[in-house]
């Protein structure tokens, strides 16, 4: 879960929330606020998430929106920082459901798609097949059934990945209910005949009541449709029975709606003003306002077809009432949507400069102060990544090792300022050199590092001529060189196709040695060669360089 916080004490306020959740809202909440108020204390941001997301998922139960939403959006803000990923997906998911049972559909898809998208990112796979059946529905309830289809085609494919049916069957149950229903509304009625058998054979052994209410509103109206009544009204008996065992109805309310539809089709005003006095007893005890125009919605039907005039005109003044108070709570929405947006804004804006933080420390942690080149650090991470890439795509790789000429005889003469100054010239020249296929490094003191990466010999020697001949061109006094009265440097190249086994070391070594060759030899010059320390001679194939 990624909460912190090893406390005997707060251990068991977590697990009474875990517990209590979907049961005890009272004492739920006061759990949440004993962790909110410990976590404040330690500055422990991973469980004041936690007890902010249970708030709101809490609040979401008790049809609280505004409480809700203001607890999600301190709520996700923290569990971002923390990586909590799997409760900001489900953070998104609860004010999706709460958008669409307010009637905002425009905002429910936007959470949707925020929360499908932390899914994906980072595997929460439960939780995704959970949002897609959700937007499907979405897009299933407006008509738009192509969509509709797709996302619970990508739910079922995800729940067949798993061969525990039992574990799974509620996933795919509601992916072969979902598809059934999606197709029967397209008139497409031998697929539903299809995932029917599918529910018969895969899932029906593991139906609780509430599963088989959900199942049979489905077969109900299907059986309607190929004009099977008897098996019909079958399913609607065995909805009459299972209704009357006071199961959450609430679960399988839009399937209850469509129902309810049915039997106002086939003039079953029986089983229709049941289910309806049910839900509406329900409805005005939820206080969810959309909720209840959608059954006043059906009285509406109701009363016209039976021609109650009575009954329809109180009904069409309340269902009016409602919509004033629906629009109201629209606003509500917009401003509790503004303040999520601002609440996740802000800790965007916080995530980002932490970030900038965190680059400009990185960079400065891998570069020289001084010079402003690649220091030792990143050198060392570059080398072998380089060689790894140049091994697997055999690619040449060249390494150079370069000091400045009798550089202690200057600093001794010109004193340490001035010798900075001259190292810091060195370096601006490599600075130039620098492109996709060349990283400078500072090595320590005068030393400096070179690599080329996919270049051929021929290249990297006329690189490392022309950086000899820019640095002589800068005309830096030097009297107390024995090779030039101005700044020279010298330069030891290693060069090839790295082998198996190879490392970094092994080029730097090897050039290190060259280095010390040109040294002994004359200084002002350049020697390369392979890996082995065999001299490549290309000498006379470049310009000459003059002082």
């Amino acid at each position: 879960m990624g909460v912190h916080g090893s406390n005997d004490v707060v251990n068991a306020w977590k697990q009474e929330v875990l517990n209590s959740r979907g049961k005890d809202a009272e004492h739920t909440l006061k759990c949440c606020l004993d962790i909110e108020r410990y976590a404040k204390e330690h500055k422990d941001a991973a469980l004041l998430g936690f007890a902010y997301f249970y708030s709101g998922e809490t609040y979401y139960l008790l049809n609280d929106v505004e409480h809700m939403f203001r607890n999600i959006a301190q709520a996700i803000h923290l569990l971002g920082q923390t990586g909590q990923w799997e409760l900001i997906a489900r953070s998104y998911n609860l004010m999706a459901i709460s958008s669409v049972n307010k009637g905002n559909v425009s905002a429910a898809m936007d959470y949707y798609l925020t929360g499908l998208n932390y899914c994906r990112k980072y595997g929460i796979t439960k939780m995704e097949i959970s949002i897609m059946q959700n937007l499907g529905n979405l897009y299933m309830e407006n008509g738009v059934y192509h969509e509709a289809q797709s996302y619970f085609e990508k739910a079922y494919s995800y729940c067949r990945s798993n061969p525990d049916v039992k574990e799974n069957y509620v996933g795919l149950m509601a992916s072969y209910v979902n598809l059934a229903r999606c197709y029967m509304l397209q008139g497409m009625l031998d697929k539903t005949h299809a995932y029917i058998e599918k529910l018969d054979a895969e899932c029906a052994s593991y139906y609780e009541d509430i599963d088989i209410l959900y199942v049979d509103c489905l077969k109900a109206r299907y059986y309607h449709l190929i004009h099977n009544y008897v098996r019909r009204d079958a399913q609607i008996q065995e909805i009459v029975e299972i209704i009357n065992k006071n199961v959450q109805i609430m679960e399988v309310f839009d399937d209850l709606c469509d129902f309810c539809g049915l039997m106002l089709e086939i003039g079953r005003d029986d089983v229709l003003w049941m289910i309806v006095e049910k839900l509406d007893r329900i409805v005005k005890d939820s206080g969810v306002i959309n909720l209840q125009r959608r059954v006043i919605s059906i009285k509406i039907k109701g009363y016209r077809k039976n021609q109650d005039n009575a009954g329809y005109l109180q009904a069409a003044g309340l269902y009016y009432e409602l919509s004033e108070i629906m629009e109201r709570e629209n606003k509500d929405m917009i401003v509790n949507m503004l303040y999520v947006r601002s609440s996740l804004e802000r800790a965007n804006e916080s995530r980002r400069e932490m970030e900038a933080v965190n680059v400009k420390l990185l960079k400065q942690s891998e570069t020289d102060q001084m010079t402003g080149l690649a220091n030792r650090y990143r050198l060392n991470a570059y080398s072998e990544k380089v060689l790894d890439y140049c091994y697997e795509h055999r690619l040449p790789l060249a390494m150079e090792i370069l000091d400045i000429d009798f550089f202690k005889q200057y600093n001794d003469n010109y004193g340490h300022q001035q010798g900075d100054e001259c190292i810091i010239a060195i370096a601006d020249e490599l600075k130039k050199m620098e492109d996709r296929q060349t990283f400078c490094a500072r090595y320590g003191g005068d030393e400096f590092i070179i690599i080329y990466a996919g270049a051929s010999a021929e290249e990297v020697y006329a690189k490392a001529a022309a950086l000899r001949q820019n640095i002589m061109d800068l005309k830096l006094e030097h009297l107390y060189s024995k090779a030039l009265p101005i700044v020279t440097i010298s330069q030891g190249i290693s060069y090839g196709v790295p082998e198996n086994g190879n490392r970094s070391w092994d080029f730097l070594h090897t050039a290190d040695m060259l280095l010390y060759q040109v040294k002994k030899r004359s200084r002002n010059d350049i020697c390369i060669a392979d890996i082995r320390g065999q001299e490549l001679d290309l000498s006379s194939k470049q310009e000459k360089v003059e002082p």
